[in-house]
């Protein structure tokens, strides 16, 4: 295998991890809104903590695009 493919194939599975964290932001703020809509009391609870996944999953997208650009 050349170089230059392997090049290709790793940007591509970077580019399918990003596609995951950003499935996965879906998912958290999607579970998030959920609850707060049965339980408009726990808002202030859920929040805040949602926020935080959702930086935690942001992060790695972030780290993928650092490593699509290094790469």
């Amino acid at each position: 295998m050349e170089a230059e493919a392997a090049k290709y194939i790793a940007k591509g599975l970077i580019i399918m991890s990003m596609l995951g964290t950003a499935i996965g932001e879906g998912i958290v703020a999607a579970k998030a809104m959920e609850a707060m809509g049965r339980n408009p009391e726990a808002s202030d609870n859920i929040f805040p903590k949602m926020i935080v996944a959702m930086a935690i999953c942001e992060s790695t997208a972030i780290y993928a695009l650092v490593a699509f650009f290094i790469v």
